[in-house]
């Protein structure tokens, strides 16, 4: 009995796997009724708009198309990772989406109705297909290969300047090609000594065989370097090259395209800068001068280490040379670190010893309850802080001196201070509830009389003018390297932001607004990027 009921089981295996064919045919022939109604047909490749036809002849390829293509029960290929090309029929109200995977190999063209059943357009019609100009990205390994300037991880496209290009179609006809943008001849790359520098085209030599002649390699100055590829550049100095060529690419042993290209550009040899810092051990409130030689404008850096220095930014200070100010500030304890700044190409690891700063005593300051709660409560210094911290946010552009040749001016003379960088004071006040009261002077303040004139420190620009509760009118200047300077407690706002100061003008006088303890006075401070530093340090270099 069991026998029995196998064979019959088996029989209703054979009668399904007959009438595969069947139901195949039956499902495609409820498509083939409708496809006689076709008002439209659209046609969508891979990252392409959307083409549309509506002329009958049009419509009619593509409906005898499908009426035509012949079933099949396995795709002929793994189409999991292939783009389809969507062509969609309007016969009413409900489109009929198929999805087709073409291939310049005519018997390899997929198509798949809207069921999920799987069939193959005839060969002639797979070839008149593949001729509609929307099927032309099929044919970009045949176009004009690409040619790219290579340094390290970094690649740039190059377009050719004049170009002559055929390729064959499906047909066996020849086609021209151009590529959709040429060159001027003048465009520029950056190429680093000390990476892997090369010409790539893609395809390469030997899936494309190419010959390069009219090879040529100048220097601004006119010298000729004799070489065939920018990976025979090595050079010790910066240098611009304008470089040209001819590549070949022939047509014989049945390339399916052949023609030739000429290319000129200019190529930027960069030696990347030498990093150098002059000395290991420092202040908190000193700032760590980092120069460099073979700078140039557009160098990035990188920079690791746990001191409180936000950036590290290069400033010119001659054709090729620069200067990074790296901050030491008051949040930096005493101690080893180690500062690791990186360029495209390598790093330079110094270990810096940090000591503290001599501050003096602490010094009491009485403070009325009135002057507390409306200059130096926690909310005003707050408030304060985030208005500073805003306008030393973003540098502009311009560094307004050159900082190996130009010095900072004392802003009323020299003279000693009455409070000196870091020293801490405590505000002695009932008011100070749940307030330690301990302040910390971040700049030098200077007790001078009454309308003392208060000069720039140098050339800048004016960020910040305006009222802020603990240093009342407070102007705030950039004049390069990310160099800040302050000036607290004028008499009143004589420059307004976006104007140019140049260097030691007078850009007010010294007063008493802001708190000031009943005296005129002026609070000076200068920061790198927003972290402070003493400015006399500025004036002892």
């Amino acid at each position: 009995m069991a026998n029995g009921k196998n064979k019959k089981r088996g029989n209703g295996f054979l009668v399904a796997f007959l009438c595969l064919p069947l139901a195949v045919i039956l499902c495609f022939s409820i498509y083939y009724s409708s496809l006689d109604s076709v008002s439209k047909v659209t046609l969508s490749a891979p990252d392409s708009a959307t083409a549309s036809f509506d002329s009958q002849e049009d419509i009619d390829f593509f409906v005898n198309m499908l009426k035509n293509a012949l079933p099949i029960s396995t795709a002929m290929r793994d189409v999991s990772g292939e783009k389809p090309v969507y062509i969609t029929l309007y016969p009413g109200d409900s489109p009929l989406e198929y999805k087709l995977y073409p291939s310049l190999n005519l018997s390899g063209c997929l198509l798949i109705d809207p069921d999920g059943d799987l069939f193959v357009p005839e060969t002639e019609t797979a070839k008149q297909l593949l001729l509609m100009s929307e099927f032309d990205y099929l044919y970009s390994s045949y176009f004009l290969p690409t040619l790219s300037v290579v340094s390290g991880e970094s690649s740039y496209e190059v377009a050719p300047t004049e170009c002559v290009w055929e390729y064959y179609k499906t047909d066996g006809n020849v086609y021209s090609y151009s590529p959709e943008k040429l060159a001027n001849g003048d465009e520029t790359y950056i190429i680093l000594k000390g990476l892997e520098n090369k010409l790539v085209f893609t395809p390469d030599n030997e899936v494309r065989p190419y010959q390069m002649t009219d090879i040529s390699y100048i220097a601004d100055n006119g010298s000729e370097y004799t070489i065939n590829d920018i990976s025979q550049l090595d050079l010790s100095f910066d240098t611009k090259l304008a470089v040209a060529f001819t590549v070949k690419w022939s047509g014989m042993n049945g390339a399916q395209a052949s023609g030739e290209a000429k290319y000129k550009f200019n190529i930027i040899y960069d030696v990347p800068a030498v990093i150098e810092i002059p000395k290991n051990e420092y202040t908190v409130g000193d700032v760590i001068v980092v120069s460099a030689t073979h700078l140039n404008a557009s160098e990035t850096f990188g920079l690791n280490t746990i001191l409180d220095i936000p950036r590290i930014d290069f400033g010119l200070t001659d054709e090729s040379k620069g200067i990074a100010l790296l901050p030491i500030g008051l949040k930096n304890a005493k101690g080893d670190y180690s500062l690791e700044i990186t360029t495209a190409v390598s790093s330079t690891t110094e270990t810096i010893t940090v000591t503290e700063r001599e501050n003096g005593e602490w010094k009491p300051i009485e403070v009325s309850e009135e002057q507390y709660s409306s200059m130096l409560s926690p909310e005003k210094m707050e408030n304060f802080k985030k208005a500073i911290a805003t306008a030393t946010t973003t540098r502009p552009e311009t560094d307004y001196f050159n900082f190996a040749t130009g010095k900072l001016n004392y802003p009323v003379g020299n003279k000693a201070p009455a409070y000196t960088f870091g020293q801490t004071v405590n505000l002695g006040t009932t008011a100070a509830s749940g307030d330690s009261g301990e302040r910390v002077c971040e700049g030098v303040v200077y007790v001078v009389e009454e309308s003392t004139s208060v000069r720039s420190a140098q050339a800048g620009e004016v960020v910040f003018s305006g009222v802020l509760a603990p240093t009342g009118n407070t102007v705030i200047i950039y004049h390069g390297y990310g160099i800040y300077s302050y000036y607290y407690h004028l008499e009143s706002l004589n420059v307004q932001v976006g104007y140019t100061v140049t260097d030691g003008e007078i850009i007010g006088k010294t007063g008493n607004t802001g708190f000031t303890n009943g005296k005129t006075a002026l609070h000076y401070a200068i920061s790198i990027d927003g972290v402070f530093v003493d400015p006399l340090w500025f004036y002892q270099q």
